[in-house]
C-alpha cells in the first residue's frame, strides 16, 4: 500500500469520526432549540458564539490554524442556527 493511500484512509477515518460527532452535536442543538422555545429565548446569542469560537481557538496546539478554526466554527454555528430556526418554526406550525 502506498503512502498516499494510507494517508487518505486515515483521513477517511477522521471524516467518519467527525460525522459521528457532528450528529451528536446536532442532537444537542435540537435540545437547546426546545429549551429556547419553552423559555422564549432567541436563537442568536452573539456572546455565546464568540465564546465558543475563542474557546476552541485556545484549544489549538498550532495557533497558525486559528483562522481556519474560526471559519469552521462560524460554519458550524450557522448550521446550528438554521437547525434551531427550522425546529422552532416546525413546532409553531403544528
Amino acid at each position: 500500500m502506498n503512502g498516499l493511500k494510507i494517508l487518505r484512509d486515515e483521513i477517511d477515518k477522521l471524516d467518519q469520526d467527525m460525522v459521528e460527532i457532528f450528529e451528536k452535536r446536532i442532537e444537542k442543538v435540537l435540545k437547546i432549540a426546545e429549551y429556547k422555545a419553552e423559555n422564549n429565548e432567541p436563537i442568536l446569542n452573539e456572546n455565546r458564539e464568540k465564546e465558543v469560537i475563542l474557546k476552541n481557538i485556545s484549544r489549538l496546539k498550532n495557533k497558525e490554524y486559528s483562522n481556519y478554526v474560526e471559519e469552521l466554527f462560524n460554519t458550524i454555528l450557522s448550521i446550528s442556527k438554521k437547525i434551531q430556526d427550522k425546529q422552532l418554526n416546525t413546532d409553531t406550525d403544528s
